[in-house]
């Protein structure tokens, strides 16, 4: 089994060492610009050039899957590259919109693509389609989901886990969702902020996001649906006010993210991830919780993104789903055993989802 992952970093590594380690021993080929070419067991590092077809072809000859995690930047004209190969892809690379109107270029190449294939979206969506599916419709989805400090500094009372540009843009993008039938799209920062306990966490806050995304297209007869994301308290008032103040004006943001980056970095404050995926028919509900903590000097989220995209990428690998097209993971969530596959797969590397007692 040959596996290209195209875009290096710590996420590459993640995906890549989740992959090596499984008894199928398959050989992984990092594909990456700035890559230092060599070879370390079963991984090989190539310095390739994913905007560049030529390469992109050559490297990803008798491959059994590839995966993409490249910055969003990027991330479009890569996914375009990678279908006219034919291959079945994984794509981890987060823009503000999945690629589906790249549906036609896997059409015509017969390559199968799954988008959005982190932990949120991702593995969200994925429950979200189990329950509308093992429920025969929904009434309601909600999605409650952040990666936190576990003991975080004072005022600020978060981290910087992943890119800081696209942290903020989760504060000022338009947050879609959708209540009594009717879809919104209010500020992040002016939509009300929710209170939210954990059992094991304790009291969170939790404001509108945007991470819907294809689930509002993909059920649009679910007639509430939304996304928040779960912080500290305390955390939304700085952000607030750092919005307020025009610190995330399009000209001041890459200076925000840089000081944000550099006063609370990751490394010094080490994470948990907690999801919680509510779906309701009438009196029935399903409800899944995930809670994963900093493991082995990887981050929760890195370990719960990375692990996610690893297991779906097996999935078309072993050649579990293969319709062509470009499919956003809630299309997996419609078949049983795929589900249970990803569930056990994530279990057995320590990422644990559990229905929570009292879902019916």
């Amino acid at each position: 089994m040959k596996i290209v992952i195209f875009g290096g970093g710590l996420q590459g590594k993640v995906i890549a060492d989740n992959l090596a380690a499984r008894p199928e021993k398959p050989q992984i080929v990092i594909a990456d610009i700035v890559a230092k070419e060599e070879k370390s067991g079963q991984i090989t590092h190539k310095k390739v050039d994913v905007l560049n077809l030529a390469q992109v072809k050559e490297v990803a000859e008798n491959a059994d899957v590839c995966i993409l995690a490249v910055p969003s930047a990027i991330a479009h004209e890569s996914l375009k590259n990678l279908l006219k190969c034919g291959k079945p892809v994984v794509d981890v690379s987060f823009t503000p919109d999945p690629p589906l109107s790249l549906n036609d270029e896997a059409l015509q190449s017969g390559s199968c693509c799954v988008v959005d294939c982190g932990i949120a979206p991702g593995l969200s969506h994925i429950l979200v389609s189990h329950a509308y599916t093992e429920l025969g419709g929904l009434d309601e989805a909600k999605i409650y989901v952040g990666g936190v400090p576990q003991k975080p500094a004072d005022v600020f009372n978060h981290a910087i886990y992943f890119n800081p540009q696209d942290l903020i843009a989760e504060y000022v993008r338009p947050a879609r969702a959708r209540v009594k039938g009717q879809d919104i799209a209010p500020h992040p920062l002016e939509a009300e902020i929710e209170p939210f306990k954990d059992k094991e966490l304790g009291e969170m806050e939790a404001f509108l996001s945007d991470g819907l995304r294809s689930l509002l297209t993909s059920f649009p007869d679910i007639p509430e649906m939304s996304e928040r994301t779960l912080r500290w308290a305390g955390h939304l008032e700085t952000m607030k006010s750092l919005w307020q103040m025009g610190f995330f004006a399009d000209d001041h943001i890459p200076q925000t993210a840089r000081v944000l980056n550099e006063s609370y970095p990751a490394s010094k404050f080490e994470d948990c991830l907690l999801m919680t995926v509510m779906a309701r028919k009438g009196n029935k509900t399903k409800t899944y919780r995930l809670l994963d903590k900093h493991t082995d000097n990887i981050s929760a989220m890195s370990r719960t993104t990375g692990f996610t995209t690893a297991a779906t990428a097996m999935i078309l690998a072993r050649g579990q789903f293969t319709q062509p097209g470009v499919h956003a993971p809630e299309v997996l969530g419609k078949d049983k055993t795929i589900v249970s596959a990803l569930l056990e797969d994530l279990a057995e590397r320590g990422v644990k989802s559990h229905e929570l007692v009292g879902s019916n």
